[in-house]
């Protein structure tokens, strides 16, 4: 990989790791606020909702955005080709929506729902747009751009969402809070990117990036249908208060996860696309990608796991205590899934959508089977919720195969890329759990165990000279200096 090529790589994951931190930090503070102020059956009403949308968002977002990153020489009417498709898509996604919307509120039990969809499917079509605009600002390492419009929009959305909740307007504080976010995101990525369309759907243009992108949309059509099957078998089977614990708990390890994951997947994706020929450097980065996520990622979620039960009483109060269970099974299951994008994200760089279609169909075959059963025997959310452990497994297993014939990156090695991370991140862990016995203020204790953690595991990585921990320490060293060199010159 070429110096430059290296530098914009390490420049744009410092810029969208700070965007997702601030994205994802200020997201959580608002959920918090909130969770406070609103009541379970508030967020249960939302999250009903959010189960039909992510299909929607499914064919409207997924498959050709990433056609359009993954292809190198990618012009404007391959973008203008896609938004006219990924704007007509939504239009009738919304139209579906619209018309069924009666019939879901009626499943539910909740007459508000319909109202509720009807309005929140108008953000619909933005979503197709942004879908475009991300992929080109990704597409030309412009992940500056992603930072200032996320930041904005998400702190002025929290500002609309937490007013309107302060004035007693329940779960309509969560759905113009979620929509002004995105519309807002939109707008200024438009204005700051300065993207131009010809206005026209060329039909050449498009064949290739379907012919690549539907395999795409089809693995993410079958994700989103796993993610969504316990949620939406808790809401028609239990309460919308299930739901909403169950949702709250997966939400913190999810995001956590995601911030982590996804700024480093935003930024290995292109990447590997400008290498997608040469073996060793692909096998070279995803090696790096799974060791610093898993060095960021395990001491995340075993913390987390740790101070569950006080970080809920402290944050959330009593009334969401229902959801500490739920944090702990996600933080278990959640830890891992870097293992499978690291291996995902090389696979669709090599343009090799076929593959990554093929392990995605024999992978969420195996999901659904274990739903299915934990469907069968359980009679609570709390044992549905366990079959994301099972499925973690088994995502592992299927995701990895693949790349030990392409790039020769076998088990053994996987685990020994990630291992030295995880014993440390347990050593510390275990510690942090033990402060669970001190009798004292719940807010002194999370403070106190948070900083624990944090310097025990800093201390670990310095003792065992870890690897992941050096990378870091010396990448940053090397960014820092190529800025200092840049402003100089």
């Amino acid at each position: 990989m070429s110096d430059n090529l290296k530098f914009k790589a390490i420049s744009n994951t410092a810029w969208k790791f700070a965007e997702r931190v601030c994205a994802q930090g200020v997201s959580i503070i608002v959920s918090i606020v909130l969770a406070r102020i609103l009541s379970p059956d508030d967020y249960g009403i939302v999250s009903i909702v959010t189960i039909f949308f992510s299909f929607a968002n499914v064919f409207i977002t997924s498959g050709l955005n990433t056609a359009l990153i993954q292809k190198k020489d990618a012009d404007q009417e391959d973008y203008s080709s896609v938004l006219f498709a990924s704007v007509t898509i939504s239009l009738i996604s919304y139209g579906i929506l619209f018309f069924t919307s009666p019939y879901i509120a009626s499943s539910y039990g909740k007459e508000e729902l319909t109202l509720i969809i009807r309005i929140m499917g108008l953000i619909l079509p933005i979503n197709a747009v942004k879908s475009v605009v991300c992929a080109y600002v990704s597409s030309s390492f412009q992940f500056k751009k992603f930072f200032f419009a996320t930041i904005i929009g998400t702190i002025i959305s929290a500002a609309i969402g937490i007013s309107m909740a302060l004035n007693h307007c329940g779960a309509w504080s969560l759905v113009v809070q979620q929509m002004s976010n995105t519309l807002i995101d939109t707008l200024i990525l438009l204005l700051i990117t300065k993207i131009s369309f010809v206005g026209r759907f060329d039909f050449g243009k498009f064949v290739p990036l379907f012919s690549y992108g539907w395999k795409i949309l089809v693995s993410s059509l079958l994700d989103t249908l796993y993610n969504q099957l316990n949620p939406l078998f808790i809401g028609l089977k239990f309460s919308s208060a299930d739901l909403s614990f169950y949702n709250r708990g997966q939400s913190f390890p999810v995001a956590l996860t995601g911030m982590v994951n996804s700024t480093l997947a935003a930024a290995l994706l292109p990447v590997l696309s400008k290498v997608q020929d040469k073996r060793e450097m692909l096998l070279s980065y995803t090696r790096k990608f799974i060791m610093l996520s898993s060095y960021l990622v395990f001491p995340l979620m075993l913390g987390l796991f740790a101070v569950s039960d006080t970080m809920v009483r402290v944050i959330l109060t009593d009334k969401w205590m229902a959801a500490s269970i739920y944090i702990r099974i996600f933080c278990l299951s959640s830890m891992f899934t870097m293992i499978a994008t690291g291996n995902c994200e090389t696979i669709k760089a090599m343009g090799r959508s076929d593959i990554f279609l093929k392990i995605e169909i024999i992978k969420k075959l195996c999901y659904f089977v274990t739903i299915g059963i934990f469907i069968v025997v359980s009679h609570s959310p709390v044992t549905l919720a366990l079959s994301s452990v099972v499925c973690t497994i088994i995502q592992i297993v299927v995701n990895t195969f693949p790349n030990r014939t392409l790039l020769g990156y076998r088990y053994l090695l996987q685990i020994s890329d990630i291992f030295p991370n995880l014993i440390i991140s347990i050593i510390m862990a275990i510690v942090v759990m033990m402060m669970n016995n001190l009798e004292v203020n719940n807010i002194v204790l999370l403070i106190g165990q948070v900083f624990i953690g944090i310097i025990l595991y800093l201390l670990l990585s310095i003792i065992t000279k870890n690897k992941s921990y050096l990378y870091l320490i010396s990448t940053s060293k090397e960014l820092l200096i190529a800025k200092i060199s840049s402003h100089k010159i």
